[in-house]
Protein backbone atom coordinates (compact mmCIF):
# COMPACT_ATOMS: atom_id res chain seq x y z
CA UNK A 1 0.00 0.00 0.00
CA UNK A 2 1.57 3.43 -0.83
CA UNK A 3 2.88 5.72 1.92
CA UNK A 4 -0.32 8.47 1.38
CA UNK A 5 -2.60 5.73 1.01
CA UNK A 6 -1.84 4.04 4.18
CA UNK A 7 -1.28 7.40 6.07
CA UNK A 8 -5.39 8.16 5.08
CA UNK A 9 -6.31 4.56 6.40
CA UNK A 10 -4.66 5.15 9.67
CA UNK A 11 -6.69 8.20 10.21
CA UNK A 12 -9.89 6.81 8.74
CA UNK A 13 -9.19 3.74 11.31
CA UNK A 14 -8.18 5.97 14.35
CA UNK A 15 -10.90 8.26 13.61
CA UNK A 16 -13.81 5.44 13.21
CA UNK A 17 -12.33 3.69 16.49
CA UNK A 18 -12.30 6.67 18.61
CA UNK A 19 -15.83 7.91 17.35
CA UNK A 20 -17.25 4.32 18.37
CA UNK A 21 -15.71 3.90 21.70
CA UNK A 22 -17.02 8.00 21.82
CA UNK A 23 -20.34 6.63 21.36
CA UNK A 24 -20.47 3.62 23.46
CA UNK A 25 -18.83 4.50 26.46
CA UNK A 26 -19.01 8.28 26.83
CA UNK A 27 -22.94 8.77 25.96
CA UNK A 28 -24.91 5.22 25.33
CA UNK A 29 -23.29 3.05 28.10
CA UNK A 30 -23.27 6.04 30.86
CA UNK A 31 -27.39 6.98 29.64
CA UNK A 32 -28.52 4.01 29.97
CA UNK A 33 -27.23 3.03 33.41
CA UNK A 34 -28.59 6.59 33.91
CA UNK A 35 -31.97 5.30 33.05
CA UNK A 36 -32.26 2.11 35.10
CA UNK A 37 -30.54 3.83 38.04
CA UNK A 38 -32.41 7.21 37.63
CA UNK A 39 -32.50 7.77 41.75
CA UNK A 40 -28.83 6.30 43.17
CA UNK A 41 -27.03 8.27 40.17
CA UNK A 42 -28.92 11.44 40.71
CA UNK A 43 -28.68 11.40 44.47
CA UNK A 44 -25.02 10.99 44.23
CA UNK A 45 -24.71 13.74 41.22
CA UNK A 46 -26.99 16.35 43.53
CA UNK A 47 -24.61 17.88 45.72
CA UNK A 48 -21.45 18.22 42.52
CA UNK A 49 -24.21 19.92 40.36
CA UNK A 50 -25.79 21.99 43.68
CA UNK A 51 -22.26 23.33 43.62
CA UNK A 52 -21.44 24.57 40.27
CA UNK A 53 -24.60 26.12 40.19
CA UNK A 54 -23.52 28.02 42.53
CA UNK A 55 -20.14 28.67 41.28
CA UNK A 56 -21.83 29.46 37.93
CA UNK A 57 -24.72 31.18 38.68
CA UNK A 58 -22.57 35.23 39.05
CA UNK A 59 -21.62 34.49 35.18
CA UNK A 60 -24.95 33.26 34.41
CA UNK A 61 -26.85 36.12 35.82
CA UNK A 62 -23.73 38.28 34.30
CA UNK A 63 -24.55 36.68 30.65
CA UNK A 64 -28.49 37.18 31.12
CA UNK A 65 -28.41 40.83 32.13
CA UNK A 66 -26.25 41.44 28.89
CA UNK A 67 -28.44 39.61 26.61
CA UNK A 68 -31.31 41.68 27.97
CA UNK A 69 -29.63 44.97 27.52
CA UNK A 70 -28.69 44.21 24.38
CA UNK A 71 -32.20 43.42 23.09
CA UNK A 72 -33.48 46.14 24.72
CA UNK A 73 -31.06 48.31 22.28
CA UNK A 74 -32.42 46.64 19.39
CA UNK A 75 -36.06 47.18 20.79
CA UNK A 76 -36.86 43.61 20.47
CA UNK A 77 -38.45 41.65 23.44
CA UNK A 78 -36.75 38.75 24.42
CA UNK A 79 -39.03 35.42 24.08
CA UNK A 80 -40.70 33.50 26.81
CA UNK A 81 -39.59 30.81 28.19
CA UNK A 82 -41.26 27.68 26.02
CA UNK A 83 -44.06 25.94 28.27
CA UNK A 84 -45.40 22.90 28.06
CA UNK A 85 -48.24 22.36 25.42
CA UNK A 86 -51.23 19.77 25.56
CA UNK A 87 -50.00 18.05 22.66
CA UNK A 88 -46.88 17.26 24.56
CA UNK A 89 -48.34 16.18 27.53
CA UNK A 90 -50.36 13.53 25.43
CA UNK A 91 -47.39 11.91 23.85
CA UNK A 92 -45.74 11.72 26.77
CA UNK A 93 -48.42 9.86 28.38
CA UNK A 94 -49.04 7.70 25.02
CA UNK A 95 -45.23 7.02 25.47
CA UNK A 96 -45.64 5.85 29.13
CA UNK A 97 -48.50 3.91 27.86
CA UNK A 98 -46.10 1.95 25.42
CA UNK A 99 -43.32 1.68 28.08
CA UNK A 100 -45.71 -0.05 30.63
CA UNK A 101 -45.43 2.58 32.61
CA UNK A 102 -49.32 3.23 32.28
CA UNK A 103 -51.64 0.27 31.62
CA UNK A 104 -54.15 1.35 29.02
CA UNK A 105 -57.57 2.32 31.24
CA UNK A 106 -54.89 5.08 32.74
CA UNK A 107 -53.75 6.43 29.06
CA UNK A 108 -57.86 6.11 28.42
CA UNK A 109 -58.73 8.54 31.63
CA UNK A 110 -55.92 11.25 31.54
CA UNK A 111 -56.80 11.45 27.77
CA UNK A 112 -60.60 12.08 28.94
CA UNK A 113 -59.12 14.72 31.88
CA UNK A 114 -57.49 16.84 29.02
CA UNK A 115 -60.49 16.20 26.65
CA UNK A 116 -62.83 18.00 29.00
CA UNK A 117 -61.03 21.71 29.44
CA UNK A 118 -61.41 21.78 25.66
CA UNK A 119 -65.27 20.67 25.77
CA UNK A 120 -68.20 22.50 25.93
CA UNK A 121 -71.33 21.70 28.14
CA UNK A 122 -73.16 20.64 24.76
CA UNK A 123 -71.07 17.87 24.35
CA UNK A 124 -71.39 16.50 27.60
CA UNK A 125 -75.10 16.95 28.11
CA UNK A 126 -78.05 14.28 27.64
CA UNK A 127 -79.52 16.00 25.00
CA UNK A 128 -83.40 18.11 24.72
CA UNK A 129 -84.79 14.93 23.22
CA UNK A 130 -83.78 12.29 25.66
CA UNK A 131 -84.33 13.74 28.17
CA UNK A 132 -87.51 12.70 30.27
CA UNK A 133 -89.21 15.69 32.35
CA UNK A 134 -92.55 15.84 33.80
CA UNK A 135 -94.93 18.08 32.68
CA UNK A 136 -97.31 20.16 35.02
CA UNK A 137 -99.88 20.98 32.47
CA UNK A 138 -100.98 16.68 31.77
CA UNK A 139 -103.17 15.19 34.69
CA UNK A 140 -102.12 13.39 37.74
CA UNK A 141 -102.12 9.95 36.15
CA UNK A 142 -99.68 10.52 33.47
CA UNK A 143 -97.48 12.31 35.84
CA UNK A 144 -97.90 9.45 38.41
CA UNK A 145 -96.88 6.79 35.51
CA UNK A 146 -94.18 8.80 34.43
CA UNK A 147 -92.85 8.68 37.86
CA UNK A 148 -93.06 5.07 38.17
CA UNK A 149 -92.00 4.01 34.67
CA UNK A 150 -88.52 6.37 34.80
CA UNK A 151 -85.34 4.82 35.99
CA UNK A 152 -83.66 8.52 36.35
CA UNK A 153 -83.38 9.60 40.42
CA UNK A 154 -84.03 13.22 39.23
CA UNK A 155 -86.72 14.69 36.95
CA UNK A 156 -87.00 17.89 35.32
CA UNK A 157 -90.60 19.81 35.36
CA UNK A 158 -92.27 22.05 33.35
CA UNK A 159 -94.87 23.56 32.82
CA UNK A 160 -96.62 22.76 29.49
CA UNK A 161 -93.35 23.43 27.42
CA UNK A 162 -89.90 21.92 27.70
CA UNK A 163 -88.52 25.52 27.38
CA UNK A 164 -90.56 26.27 30.71
CA UNK A 165 -88.24 23.59 32.70
CA UNK A 166 -89.09 25.26 36.62
CA UNK A 167 -86.86 23.31 38.21
CA UNK A 168 -85.93 19.72 39.17
CA UNK A 169 -87.41 16.90 41.60
CA UNK A 170 -86.25 13.37 43.19
CA UNK A 171 -88.18 10.78 41.97
CA UNK A 172 -87.19 8.94 45.86
CA UNK A 173 -89.86 11.58 47.64
CA UNK A 174 -92.59 11.11 44.59
CA UNK A 175 -92.48 7.53 45.02
CA UNK A 176 -92.44 7.92 48.97
CA UNK A 177 -95.49 10.22 48.78
CA UNK A 178 -97.50 7.77 46.42
CA UNK A 179 -96.49 4.41 48.61
CA UNK A 180 -97.48 6.69 52.06
CA UNK A 181 -100.60 7.64 50.90
CA UNK A 182 -99.74 11.58 51.28
CA UNK A 183 -101.11 13.96 49.05
CA UNK A 184 -99.30 14.12 45.33
CA UNK A 185 -98.33 17.53 45.13
CA UNK A 186 -95.52 17.21 42.45
CA UNK A 187 -94.82 21.16 43.01
CA UNK A 188 -94.08 20.87 46.78
CA UNK A 189 -90.58 19.02 45.98
CA UNK A 190 -89.55 21.28 43.41
CA UNK A 191 -85.93 22.26 43.74
CA UNK A 192 -83.98 25.41 41.95
CA UNK A 193 -81.54 23.49 39.52
CA UNK A 194 -78.36 25.74 37.99
CA UNK A 195 -79.17 27.64 34.24
CA UNK A 196 -76.25 27.78 32.29
CA UNK A 197 -75.40 28.66 28.42
CA UNK A 198 -74.62 26.20 26.19
CA UNK A 199 -71.42 27.14 25.19
CA UNK A 200 -69.92 26.83 28.76
CA UNK A 201 -66.67 24.95 29.52
CA UNK A 202 -66.99 21.57 31.18
CA UNK A 203 -64.99 22.55 34.15
CA UNK A 204 -66.99 25.45 35.08
CA UNK A 205 -69.92 23.27 35.38
CA UNK A 206 -68.39 20.84 37.12
CA UNK A 207 -67.25 23.35 39.73
CA UNK A 208 -70.99 24.59 39.47
CA UNK A 209 -72.38 21.39 40.16
CA UNK A 210 -69.56 20.55 43.03
CA UNK A 211 -71.24 23.22 45.11
CA UNK A 212 -74.93 23.01 43.66
CA UNK A 213 -77.75 22.19 45.83
CA UNK A 214 -78.85 19.92 43.05
CA UNK A 215 -76.58 17.78 41.23
CA UNK A 216 -78.37 18.67 37.59
CA UNK A 217 -77.87 21.91 35.56
CA UNK A 218 -79.91 23.12 32.84
CA UNK A 219 -78.34 24.13 29.76
CA UNK A 220 -80.15 26.80 27.54
CA UNK A 221 -78.89 28.42 24.46
CA UNK A 222 -78.67 31.94 23.76
CA UNK A 223 -81.98 32.56 23.01
CA UNK A 224 -82.96 30.78 26.30
CA UNK A 225 -84.39 27.44 24.55
CA UNK A 226 -83.67 24.52 27.13
CA UNK A 227 -81.22 21.90 25.28
CA UNK A 228 -80.58 19.29 27.61
CA UNK A 229 -79.21 18.50 31.23
CA UNK A 230 -75.61 17.79 32.67
CA UNK A 231 -75.42 15.45 35.67
CA UNK A 232 -71.88 14.55 37.41
CA UNK A 233 -72.03 11.15 36.00
CA UNK A 234 -72.36 12.69 32.30
CA UNK A 235 -69.00 14.49 33.69
CA UNK A 236 -67.68 10.92 34.96
CA UNK A 237 -68.45 9.33 31.80
CA UNK A 238 -66.54 12.04 29.59
CA UNK A 239 -63.87 11.27 31.83
CA UNK A 240 -63.78 7.45 32.11
CA UNK A 241 -65.84 6.30 28.95
CA UNK A 242 -69.83 5.02 29.09
CA UNK A 243 -71.33 2.99 31.76
CA UNK A 244 -74.38 0.73 30.90
CA UNK A 245 -77.30 -0.04 32.73
CA UNK A 246 -80.18 -2.45 32.48
CA UNK A 247 -82.14 0.38 30.86
CA UNK A 248 -79.38 1.12 28.25
CA UNK A 249 -80.15 -0.14 25.01
CA UNK A 250 -78.12 1.99 23.15
CA UNK A 251 -75.11 0.49 20.41
CA UNK A 252 -71.27 0.80 21.71
CA UNK A 253 -70.24 4.23 20.47
CA UNK A 254 -67.38 2.70 17.91
CA UNK A 255 -67.50 -0.99 16.85
CA UNK A 256 -64.17 -2.29 14.79
CA UNK A 257 -64.70 -3.85 11.66
CA UNK A 258 -62.27 -6.62 10.16
CA UNK A 259 -61.19 -4.58 6.74
CA UNK A 260 -59.91 -1.69 9.71
CA UNK A 261 -62.81 0.17 9.04
CA UNK A 262 -65.13 1.65 12.27
CA UNK A 263 -68.81 2.02 12.44
CA UNK A 264 -69.43 4.78 14.77
CA UNK A 265 -72.43 6.34 16.87
CA UNK A 266 -73.66 9.43 15.24
CA UNK A 267 -73.88 10.44 18.85
CA UNK A 268 -70.34 9.44 19.81
CA UNK A 269 -68.30 12.80 20.71
CA UNK A 270 -66.38 14.11 18.08
CA UNK A 271 -62.63 13.99 20.22
CA UNK A 272 -63.09 10.90 21.22
CA UNK A 273 -63.58 10.02 17.39
CA UNK A 274 -60.59 11.75 17.18
CA UNK A 275 -58.48 9.91 19.36
CA UNK A 276 -59.86 6.85 18.54
CA UNK A 277 -59.19 7.00 15.00
CA UNK A 278 -55.72 8.74 14.94
CA UNK A 279 -57.01 12.14 13.55
CA UNK A 280 -57.09 16.09 14.57
CA UNK A 281 -59.98 17.91 15.11
CA UNK A 282 -59.93 21.67 14.88
CA UNK A 283 -59.63 23.31 18.28
CA UNK A 284 -62.75 25.94 17.44
CA UNK A 285 -65.86 23.77 15.63
CA UNK A 286 -69.12 24.10 15.88
CA UNK A 287 -70.05 20.44 16.46
CA UNK A 288 -69.68 18.06 19.42
CA UNK A 289 -70.22 14.62 17.89
CA UNK A 290 -69.74 12.25 14.52
CA UNK A 291 -72.89 13.55 13.55
CA UNK A 292 -72.74 16.98 14.18
CA UNK A 293 -69.32 16.50 11.53
CA UNK A 294 -71.00 14.95 8.63
CA UNK A 295 -73.39 17.92 9.24
CA UNK A 296 -71.05 20.31 9.50
CA UNK A 297 -68.87 19.37 6.18
CA UNK A 298 -72.04 18.59 4.04
CA UNK A 299 -74.34 21.86 5.24
CA UNK A 300 -77.57 19.96 4.66
CA UNK A 301 -79.71 16.84 6.46
CA UNK A 302 -77.95 14.16 4.23
CA UNK A 303 -79.45 10.78 2.90
CA UNK A 304 -78.14 7.60 3.49
CA UNK A 305 -75.38 6.81 1.69
CA UNK A 306 -73.86 10.24 1.81
CA UNK A 307 -69.88 10.50 2.94
CA UNK A 308 -67.22 12.80 3.47
CA UNK A 309 -63.57 12.84 3.73
CA UNK A 310 -61.98 13.97 6.83
CA UNK A 311 -57.91 13.80 7.55
CA UNK A 312 -57.75 10.89 5.13
CA UNK A 313 -60.80 9.07 6.49
CA UNK A 314 -64.24 8.57 5.00
CA UNK A 315 -67.04 9.27 7.02
CA UNK A 316 -70.39 8.09 4.96
CA UNK A 317 -74.08 7.63 6.59
CA UNK A 318 -75.41 4.37 6.86
CA UNK A 319 -78.30 4.63 9.03
CA UNK A 320 -81.11 7.74 9.77
CA UNK A 321 -83.47 7.44 12.55
CA UNK A 322 -85.67 10.12 10.80
CA UNK A 323 -83.62 12.90 10.10
CA UNK A 324 -81.48 12.17 13.09
CA UNK A 325 -77.75 10.52 11.95
CA UNK A 326 -77.81 6.97 13.97
CA UNK A 327 -74.87 5.08 12.12
CA UNK A 328 -71.30 6.78 10.34
CA UNK A 329 -68.94 4.32 8.79
CA UNK A 330 -65.34 5.37 9.03
CA UNK A 331 -63.00 3.50 6.92
CA UNK A 332 -59.39 4.83 5.90
CA UNK A 333 -58.99 6.35 2.59
CA UNK A 334 -56.03 4.75 -0.02
CA UNK A 335 -53.20 6.49 0.18
CA UNK A 336 -52.78 6.95 -3.59
CA UNK A 337 -56.05 8.10 -3.83
CA UNK A 338 -55.36 10.80 -1.50
CA UNK A 339 -52.11 11.38 -3.33
CA UNK A 340 -53.91 11.99 -6.64
CA UNK A 341 -56.42 13.78 -5.22
CA UNK A 342 -59.85 11.79 -5.97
Amino acid sequence: VPDRAAEWLAYVAVFSAITYLSLIIGELVPKNLALRHAESIACAVAPLMTTLARVAAPAIWLLDISTKAVFWLLRQTPQRQSTVTEEEIKMLIAEAERAGVLETGEHRMISGVLRLGDRPVRGLMTPRTDVDWIDLAADADTIRTRVLSTVHSRLPVGEGDADKIIGVVKTQELLAALLSGQPFDVRAHIRKASVIPDRTDALDALELLRDAEVPMVLIHDEYGHFEGVVTPADILEAIAGAFRSDADTDAPRAIPRDDGSWLLAGWMPADEMADQLGITLPPRRDYQTVAGLMLAHLRRLPISGEWVEVSGWRFEVVDLDGRRIDKVLASRVPVTRRQLGT
